[in-house]
């Protein structure tokens, strides 16, 4: 018996202005840093717009209107402040923003075609929620683009490129079309679906368990064959 070599594909739609989004993206790769096999596996981020439409306003207002008042909202904002310390990541709700994110989305696009495009995500995720940059401020986004070896030139065109919103656009269709109604939604080989800030160990035992069922797909009896130096006998 001989074993192929495999890969995972992990597909991960999110938005920067997302609450859970950025806490689950780093229960994820602390969940992939103990995989044995993190080598293998490919990552690949999506867009999706929780406000589409939606002009910038302050994220507690926004959040206010969802629970009707504010007992319900702070207490949600309490828990993933709480949350939010044990992965290392500082929430400030005063400071955050909350509306459509399609401009930086689209700059994504562009970063993703340099090979960045991870490294732009971390640095939306922390200006929005961090930092308390608005992240609807064309600026701003070229600023921190510019950061991570994206040409200013560049990421100013990229709020009028078609083609990058299309992918934006496209990308929120296929998550509409596996059922999806919100984010983060981590898939897995087109095969598993993870949604929202899972512990990590379920991130990890996901990987495991995806792992070893290609590892079973891919094993290959070995018989009596041909080769170019002959036959076996």
């Amino acid at each position: 018996m001989k074993t192929l070599p495999s890969q995972i594909t992990v597909d991960i739609w999110s938005d920067f202005v997302c609450p859970w989004c950025w806490i689950a993206k780093k229960r994820f790769e602390k969940g992939l840093d103990a995989f044995e096999h993190k080598n293998q596996v490919t990552i690949q981020y999506h867009s999706y717009r929780l406000a589409s439409g939606l002009t910038p306003q302050p994220f507690k207002d926004a959040l206010y209107k969802k629970f009707g008042g504010k007992s319900g909202a702070d207490a949600m904002m309490s828990h993933v402040k709480s949350a939010g310390e044990l992965e290392g990541l500082i929430y400030n709700f005063n400071s955050m923003l909350f509306g459509d994110t399609l401009d930086a989305h689209a700059i994504v696009k562009l970063a993703q075609q340099k090979g960045v495009g991870e490294l732009l995500t971390e640095k939306f995720f922390k200006a929005s929620i961090t930092e308390g940059k608005s992240i609807f401020d064309h600026k701003v986004l070229v600023e921190l683009a510019n950061e991570v070896g994206v040409p200013r030139e560049e990421a100013n065109s990229a709020f009028s490129n078609i083609s990058f919103k299309q992918e934006v656009l496209k990308d929120e269709a296929s998550a509409h079309a596996m059922g999806a109604s919100g984010v983060p939604l981590f898939i897995i080989n087109n095969k598993y679906s993870i949604s929202g800030a899972q512990p990590i160990e379920t991130f990890l035992s996901a990987l495991e368990q995806v792992w070893e069922e290609k590892q079973n797909e891919l094993m290959i009896t070995e018989g009596q064959s041909c080769g170019i130096n002959g036959c076996s006998i």
